[in-house]
């Protein structure tokens, strides 16, 4: 009888001690298992890249939409109270321009993971364009940068004179496809082509250092739209 109740306390004992550890070492288990998105502790990253130019028609006028539609969404994204992350355009800039790919050199997958990882994106964004007549198509694919894998692809259409609301919507799928929450601002106009086109020849004279030029550029856009300056005031490097 005297031995049952020594190894009874002795088994009490143990059971004691490895549940206690057991219990800590499943919260820790736990907590580092559960995922970013749900612990809060780590954003999601993204980062949109220039869109590659297939327009049909005048090509060469709409080759500069290549930056300006990057940049128009991700002021979107930006505005929209979305918990991601979205890179910055010039840090973009300055990748695109490290790894040798200019405005009108063409993304591949291979080249968009590469960015990715320099950027320190967890996915990134890069896609075409394409005007044909009075319509403006943007195709995008949304690339997990660990991976290499496609995680979704997109596609949005319309007028030419409703360019606005055309990036409005394929930044909502974006956003949608991240399951993120996306919430935009309203728009005050539903987006000018041709002040588009000013929008983005100024940003490509500001990335080649001519501020005088991309002003003068800026002030034309938002003269034909006035509801581009919230794209330019958006745009860093321009008062400095």
């Amino acid at each position: 009888m005297k031995n049952i109740t020594v190894y009874t306390a002795m088994t009490l004992v143990l059971l004691s001690l490895f549940c206690g550890c057991a219990g800590v070492s499943k919260e820790e288990i736990k907590e580092q298992e559960r995922p970013a998105a749900v612990s809060g502790r780590v954003s999601k990253t993204i980062a949109i890249l220039p869109f590659e130019n297939n327009s049909v028609t005048d090509p060469e006028k709409y080759a500069p939409l290549s930056k300006g539609l990057c940049a128009i969404l991700i002021a979107d994204l930006k505005n929209s109270n979305t918990t991601l992350q979205i890179v910055e355009r010039e840090k973009i800039q300055a990748i695109l321009k490290e790894i040798a790919l200019g405005q009108s050199g063409s993304i591949d997958q291979a080249t968009a993971v590469k960015a990715g990882k320099l950027l320190g994106a967890q996915s990134i964004v890069f896609g075409s364009f394409m005007v044909l007549g009075n319509n403006v198509r943007l195709d995008a694919r949304i690339i997990k940068v660990e991976t290499g894998e496609v995680l979704t692809a997109e596609s949005v259409a319309g007028d030419s004179s409703g360019l606005m609301n055309i990036a409005v919507d394929l930044a909502g799928k974006i956003a949608k496809s991240m399951k993120v929450a996306f919430n935009p601002v309203p728009l005050k106009s539903s987006g000018n082509l041709d002040a588009a086109v000013y929008f983005s020849q100024g940003l490509d004279a500001l990335d080649k250092g001519d501020k005088e030029e991309a002003k003068r550029l800026f002030s034309k856009c938002v003269k034909l739209d006035p509801a581009y300056k919230e794209q330019v005031d958006n745009v860093k490097g321009l008062s400095e």
